[in-house]
């Protein structure tokens, strides 16, 4: 919707330069950051609607930051960066990016899916939270946001009511990665988050009552130095 902020980080002042003329022609407002810790100020305090991030920053990894933009912003970010193997755009996808687009690349197209995930994102919004979907459904798991049931494979779910939270919480969020500490403040409500303990044993006792294997996980992953994923697309119903 024009009149909504977008953040571009690169360190290339020439890029955020392009990304700004183009978004300005559709009415958008935008800001550039230099460096990751430029782009943190700037989304803590000016909450851009779509973040567009570069890779490769002068004093942090891209996908570092985009997992520490995950712990205080639910909003897209797109990566916009030359590194375009399939195992980048893995990597940038599960620390919680929503798109991918490659150098050099075609202003044209990044408007494109900068628009498309604002749109997606408005209507996600437009879901008022005190009535959330009646269920929330993936390939092999349902859950009942009214009842406070969950099937996996057809199954009833005995769940305690945090495991309830916890699975709903990650089912809304499915394909981002959550850390501990985001799913320990916005599940539990936990403001000293060091001790991961409580997670993953919740975590473990989910695995039990979802996973067909739940020494191979596949629904509730792991990423490795980032925290868990909910590794099934998620549809509200």
């Amino acid at each position: 919707m024009p009149g909504e902020l977008i953040l571009t980080v690169d360190d290339e002042s020439r890029i955020g330069e392009l990304v700004g003329m183009y978004l300005a022609k559709d009415g958008f407002r935008h800001r550039t950051a230099a460096n990751g810790k430029q782009a943190l100020e700037i989304a803590e305090s000016d909450r851009p609607s779509l973040i567009v991030l570069d890779v490769r920053l002068p004093d942090m990894e891209g996908y570092e930051l985009c997992s520490l933009l995950r712990q205080t912003t639910d909003v897209p970010i797109v990566f916009l960066t030359c590194k375009d193997t399939e195992i980048d755009k893995v990597v940038g996808l599960s620390v919680g990016a929503d798109d991918y687009v490659s150098k050099p690349f075609s202003p044209v197209e990044l408007m494109a899916r900068i628009k498309a995930q604002l749109r997606r994102n408005r209507i996600v919004q437009s879901r008022d939270e005190d009535t959330p979907a009646e269920m929330l459904a993936s390939a092999h798991v349902r859950l009942s946001v009214r009842t406070h049931e969950a099937f996996a494979d057809g199954n009833r779910l005995d769940l305690s009511a945090k495991e309830f939270q916890l699975l709903s919480y990650m089912m809304l969020h499915a394909k981002q990665v959550l850390t501990a500490e985001r799913l320990l403040t916005s599940v539990w409500g936990y403001e000293n988050t060091l001790d991961t303990k409580t997670l993953q044993v919740h975590i473990g006792h989910l695995r039990k009552k979802i996973e067909p294997d739940p020494a191979n996980p596949k629904r509730i992953v792991t990423i490795r130095g980032f925290g868990y994923k909910f590794d099934e697309a998620v549809r509200p119903i």
